[in-house]
């Protein structure tokens, strides 16, 4: 890396594959070598795709602004950022070998599935390393609403799991296919007049849907979403609603049905905080560091452990 702060340059950074794409980026996987070429490491490299607008830069160059200020575990580091030959900005973080959260519990849903509802020891191993799963997630949450820093896309597919299995909060948008189903762009136009905004609808809470207002809380929302994937191993929220339905959905009351998992206790599920998943309602009012709190204190993170602290 060159002495000027985080700037690597293209030279020493050669693309391999592409891992990831999104409606407006790419994540590759590359080498960076250093001043001698050797190889130092595998590392992620994002950029921009296709014809992209001054907005577009300015929010990837935004982003690594940001990232360059983050230093936590469970939160993606930023190593560096350099400039490709077309002049686009290039964001290099570490390779995560074991992809993002959303790709890894649909892959590994069998293995995560404990049929046998009379297997009580299993099934609560079962919620123990599940709840793990949201707590680190909580804990990323929790350091970046301590650094004033508003997520607004917080979901199982925005979480990285390195090569030791620690989840990394971070924003990817890699997938397209998940943009076209749970995405709609809002129709007012950006500042700019560039475009309109896609918004991820279906881990957005109530006051965002309906006034556009992003905040700490409006996160904690997203986290109660982003727990239900991770009980539900992946599986699409709110099945069989349509984006553009869903602010009616919540305002007549609906809510997330129950994961379909022997991992999620009913009695966890009908508490009654209950509105999306582990107390959404409740967690709402709340934030990151408390429920991070109510998750530590889990000594072994079962079910039964972790339903008899909450608020009653």
């Amino acid at each position: 890396m060159s002495d000027d702060g985080l700037y690597i340059p293209e030279s020493s950074i050669t693309l391999r594959s592409i891992v990831g794409k999104g409606e407006f980026g790419i994540v590759y996987k590359a080498v960076l070598h250093d001043e001698k070429g050797s190889v130092e490491d595998f590392v992620a490299v994002k950029t921009l795709k296709g014809i992209f607008s001054f907005n577009d830069v300015r929010s990837l160059a935004e982003e690594s602004q940001m990232m360059a200020k983050f230093d936590h575990p469970n939160v993606m580091k930023l190593l560096g950022v350099s400039i490709s030959e077309s002049r686009t900005l290039l964001i290099i973080m570490p390779f995560m070998h074991n992809g993002n959260l959303l790709s890894y519990l649909r892959n590994n849903r069998a293995d995560l599935t404990v049929e046998n509802e009379n297997m009580t020891e299993m099934i609560e191993e079962m919620a123990a390393y599940l709840l793990s799963i949201c707590l680190q997630i909580a804990r990323g949450m929790e350091y970046l609403a301590s650094n004033q820093f508003v997520h607004r896309d917080l979901a199982a597919r925005n979480c990285m799991i390195d090569l030791n299995h620690v989840i990394k909060v971070a924003d990817f948008g890699l997938s397209e296919e998940i943009y076209a189903r749970n995405y709609f762009r809002q129709a007012d136009m950006q500042e700019s007049g560039e475009g309109p905004v896609k918004l991820p609808v279906k881990w957005m809470a109530l006051e965002s849907l309906n006034d556009g207002v992003f905040s700490e809380k409006s996160d904690v929302w997203s986290f109660g979403v982003t727990c239900w994937e991770v009980f539900s191993l992946g599986r699409n929220p709110y099945p069989g609603v349509d984006p553009f339905s869903l602010m009616r959905y919540l305002d007549g009351g609906e809510r997330l049905d129950k994961p379909q998992n022997t991992a999620c206790s009913q009695e966890m599920y009908t508490h009654p905080y209950n509105y999306t998943y582990l107390l959404v309602s409740y967690l709402t009012l709340k934030n990151f560091t408390g429920e991070r709190n109510r998750l530590n204190y889990c000594p072994w993170y079962t079910v039964s452990v972790f339903y008899s602290l909450l608020p009653l």
